[in-house]
């Protein structure tokens, strides 16, 4: 049953995403945020602002809920404590923590969510933190769970501290590499360590994501996007090749976010193409072609820019393969697409091989085909995630094709 916190959150998440969409500047280290397991994530705090950036952000990467401490005095009138719990607050005394306060925390560790802490306690609006409280990293030793340190700069002249409306601006972000509790001196002494470290990231995170606000060519970022949307699609197919829905439309939001960044960039338009591939593969017919054709006309817009880029021959491949004739297909497309994506793969890379050998044998080429199948085989990198997979079904196919030669098709 839903609570009055659920249906706020509902009627205001269109607009929030939108408004995060909107501001959203720069992004680094989404790499960073680990795929499973709790953390506690301590960013700088200069706007409330900052709560939404934080959780759309991490949330388009690990598909959970980030839930915030939160002043107990914001839940002791009615319509600032529902705001608050719609959007995952835990009401906190900051001088004494109580029971419920840790028990709502050991919840939110239990259930793999993250748990975001501002160290410095409250927003501030200099440029410079403020000591940090040791709250947030006592919590981390206890569950045992990394820190995560983040860098927030333009927050708050998007949302200043007091106001209601937003302003123009951009929210430029950076995440830093997780720091473990260390088991070495007393708890006070461990506290204060991992404060000390998170400190001296979170001022580098800042520095950091200043210095990537005022970067006229931001193709680094982009890379770094494009090969997280790529991988994280990947570690979510299930063994059909499909993506979940829900799945799928947490990337594409990370795929929007980072498209702020640079809406030109081959790789990510690329991996946009990707997705409404993999969104055709789910779809019923009128919808499969259109989702399809978009796919086509995007991998084709990259191969105007770059055409050996790998990924965007694979879809074309993949597109001319799958598509009836009627409507465009072409085994003999298909196959050089396939090849030209091959070539341009690392070492180790048989995806489009793979590929390649199926459209072969579409077009009725079984000796090309079961000597690709074999290249597969012999070339595939064992440490891809992909590889176990692959092998099992090039193995399967070539059973099956044992004993045949191109005169039997």
């Amino acid at each position: 049953m839903k609570t009055t916190g659920d249906l706020v959150r509902s009627l205001t998440f269109p607009f929030s995403q939108r408004t995060v969409l909107k501001h959203i500047g720069t992004m680094e280290g989404l790499e960073n945020i680990p795929r499973t397991g709790s953390f506690v994530l301590v960013p700088n705090h200069s706007s409330y602002f900052d709560h939404f950036v934080v959780e759309f952000v991490v949330n388009a990467v690990r598909g959970v809920p980030t839930w915030f401490l939160t002043k107990k005095e914001s839940f002791e009138r009615t319509l600032p404590r529902i705001w608050s719990e719609a959007w995952y607050g835990i009401p906190v005394d900051r001088d004494s923590p109580s029971p419920e306060t840790i028990r709502a925390i050991q919840r939110v560790f239990a259930a793999g969510d993250v748990l975001c802490v501002y160290p410095e306690g409250t927003r501030n609006g200099s440029s410079e933190l403020l000591p940090f409280k040791a709250g947030a990293f006592r919590f981390a030793m206890r569950a045992g769970v990394p820190v995560i340190p983040m860098g927030i700069v333009g927050s708050s002249s998007v949302l200043a501290k007091g106001q209601v409306l937003f302003r123009q601006g951009s929210v430029h972000i950076a995440f830093g590499t997780p720091i473990m509790p260390s088991s070495m001196g007393s708890k006070n002494e461990q506290a204060q360590a991992l404060a000390d470290q998170a400190h001296d990231a979170i001022k580098k995170l800042m520095n950091q994501a200043e210095k990537n606000a005022s970067m006229t060519h931001k193709d680094a970022l982009s890379n770094k996007g494009a090969a997280l949307v790529d991988e994280l699609i990947t570690a979510s197919l299930d063994e059909n090749a499909n993506l979940p829905q829900r799945t799928r439309r947490q990337i594409e939001f990370l795929l929007e976010l980072y498209l702020r960044t640079n809406p030109v960039d081959p790789d990510l338009q690329t991996q946009q193409a990707r997705l409404r591939g993999l969104e055709a593969t789910s779809s019923r017919f009128l919808r499969k072609i259109l989702h399809a054709n978009q796919m086509r006309h995007q991998a084709t817009k990259v191969l105007r820019q770059i055409p050996e880029h790998k990924d965007a021959n694979y879809l074309l491949g993949r597109w001319y393969l799958g598509t009836p004739q009627l409507l465009g297909g072409n085994k003999a497309a298909s196959q050089h697409h396939f090849l030209v994506s091959a070539n341009s793969s690392p070492a180790g890379d048989t995806r489009a091989l793979a590929g390649l050998a199926e459209a072969q044998l579409a077009a009725g080429r079984v000796s090309a085909a079961k000597s690709t199948y074999r290249r597969v085989l012999s070339e595939s990198a064992p440490e891809d995630p992909r590889t176990s997979g692959r092998i099992a079904k090039v193995r399967k196919e070539l059973k099956k094709l044992s004993g045949f030669s191109d005169d039997h098709v």
